[in-house]
């Protein structure tokens, strides 16, 4: 594996490496999620490409001076709609991981 900083295709890279915020109040989101809040820290983590969903254009980004973001109205919206679907993101999530270990396991039986 090597780095990659720029791809057409998301489904070309294995990990995407994001800072995660976490929703405080109204459309404010906060850089220091409850993970790594006490250590006063950013939060990354590498996520797979079935997991990325949606990017969010800069020009509906405002930084706010403690290094959160807000969002605009309209994707403000999306993220309600996004947040309510977690269950059934999680259950699409989980049949797609299963999906490719079946691929595996009949692979490895030929």
């Amino acid at each position: 594996h090597a780095t990659v900083t720029d791809s057409s295709k998301i489904s070309a890279i294995s990990s995407l490496g994001v800072q995660v915020f976490e929703n405080s109040i109204a459309n404010h989101f906060t850089a220091f999620p409850q993970a790594t809040v006490f250590l006063y820290t950013h939060h990354f983590q590498l996520i797979s490409p079935i997991q990325f969903l949606v990017v969010i254009p800069p020009s509906v980004i405002t930084v706010q001076p403690d290094g959160g973001v807000a969002l605009d109205t309209e994707y403000m919206t999306m993220f309600h709609w996004l947040n309510s679907q977690t269950k059934q993101l999680n259950a699409a999530l989980k049949a797609f991981n299963s999906r490719k270990q079946k691929n595996v396991d009949s692979d490895e039986e030929e």
